[in-house]
């Protein structure tokens, strides 16, 4: 690998990475509303449309990616975000906050497409499964330094998470987005020795008809509705469930925000080992592994609901066990996947289209788990948890083993 893909790599790092910055501090600041008032129910309604809009603008600006850069887009999201970020801190009724974490939301979209539309101009097809897998660990790590800051901010109050939270954001991401190679020399990746003519910006006209006739592509987007229902109802809920086990122990907010950052800390190992595994199945063959893993997160997360663990520490550590298993696979569709199916004809556009499908399954995730822990308690929810990750390893299970019976027909 040449020093300038290290270069690219370092930094879409620390830019992604950067985004959670303004997007940890909402989950962060949910115990501290529930405090002064406010239902879970309602609550959950501020994540789901906050997700809704999210769901949207990836797919929106995803389809912008393609056309303006994949560096001008992170720049455009990290512009946004912090605006919307300090105006949520300034606000005090809550239809106000549900707007603002809607706004922020749907700048944050940018983030992920214009990363993957720089991976797809500098970086080879065989080491996309590890280049992603290695890019996903930015929105772990990104997560786990966020909630850890919002653990020591948070004893200022929790509108100071959107005062020092969206400044690191506009100094470390925005840097980071401008030491990126410039829109105009976002070119493929050359062969040895030759100079890489930039390749002409893909319109949504071309590439759509080429990602709606596939039928991993339908797969992906399947999957990422199912894996991003699971893995925002634990980032959203899982402050709060720590604290309200943490106070009935004697214990405070602050601790149990600060733990709540092992579950995305499990992802920092999953994802890059996922996708180390995966490029050796190869493209196109990366279902069983998923499929696998998937089975393992519904049983712990049934473990979790049946009251196995009670005690702060133990249940943290329980959902950072799910996070080993669920954060892998969930790496891949809007990833390696979207690369496998898309290659160079609008990545931006696959990774955006997929991302997007699986926040609108996400959307639910908020309020109907919020509405279900209010009206049956966390056991009810988790269970609900626990249908969605069955549904999304047979579905990973039913594609393997059609891959498996397509693979003799084409040798033949």
């Amino acid at each position: 690998m040449r020093r300038s893909q290290t270069a690219v790599i370092a930094a879409l790092l620390v830019a992604y990475g950067s985004f959670y910055l303004c997007r940890a501090n909402v989950d962060a600041a949910l115990p501290f509303l529930a405090r002064e008032g406010h239902d879970k129910t309602s609550l959950g309604l501020l994540s789901s449309v906050a997700t809704g809009t999210y769901a949207i603008g990836k797919i929106v600006l995803g389809a912008t990616g393609d056309a303006l850069g994949g560096r001008r887009l992170m720049l455009l999201a990290v512009a946004g975000s912090v605006v919307c970020s300090v105006a949520f801190g300034a606000s005090h009724v809550l239809a106000s906050f549900v707007v603002l974490a809607a706004a922020n939301r749907f700048f944050q979209s940018g983030g992920w497409p214009g990363l993957v539309h720089t991976v797809s101009r500098r970086f080879e097809p065989a080491r996309h499964g590890l280049i992603m897998g290695v890019l996903s660990t930015s929105y772990e790590l990104g997560n786990v330094c966020a909630l850890l800051l919002c653990g020591l901010v948070a004893h200022w109050g929790w509108r100071a998470l959107f005062v020092v939270n969206p400044l690191l954001f506009a100094v470390i991401g925005g840097a980071a987005v401008l030491s990126l190679p410039s829109a105009t020399s976002d070119a493929a990746l050359p062969t040895a020795g030759e100079a890489a003519p930039p390749e002409p910006r893909e319109s949504l006209a071309r590439v759509l008809p080429h990602l709606l006739a596939s039928r991993a592509f339908w797969t992906a987007v399947a999957l990422s509705a199912l894996l991003t229902f699971i893995r925002i109802g634990f980032l959203t809920w899982t402050p709060t469930f720590l604290s309200e086990i943490s106070l009935a122990h004697g214990g405070g907010i602050p601790g149990a925000i600060v733990k709540s950052a092992l579950f995305p800390a499990a992802g920092v190992i999953a994802a890059p080992c996922f996708g180390v595994l995966s490029d050796r199945l190869g493209p196109g063959r990366r279902a069983p592994l998923m499929a696998a893993s998937l089975a393992v997160v519904v049983a712990m997360v049934v473990a979790l609901a049946l009251g196995v663990v009670q005690e702060p520490l133990a249940a943290a550590m329980l959902i950072a066990a799910i996070g080993l298993f669920l954060l892998g696979p969930y790496s891949l569709p809007a990833g390696a996947i979207a690369l496998d199916v898309a290659g160079k004809r609008g990545p931006a556009t696959a990774a955006g289209i997929i991302d997007g499908a699986g926040y609108i399954g996400a959307t639910a995730s908020g309020s109907l788990l919020g509405y279900v822990a209010d009206r049956a308690g966390w056991s009810a929810a988790f269970y609900v948890v626990a249908a969605a990750a069955l549904l999304a390893a047979l579905v990973s299970g039913g594609w393997a083993l059609a891959s498996a019976a397509r693979a003799p027909a084409t040798r033949s």
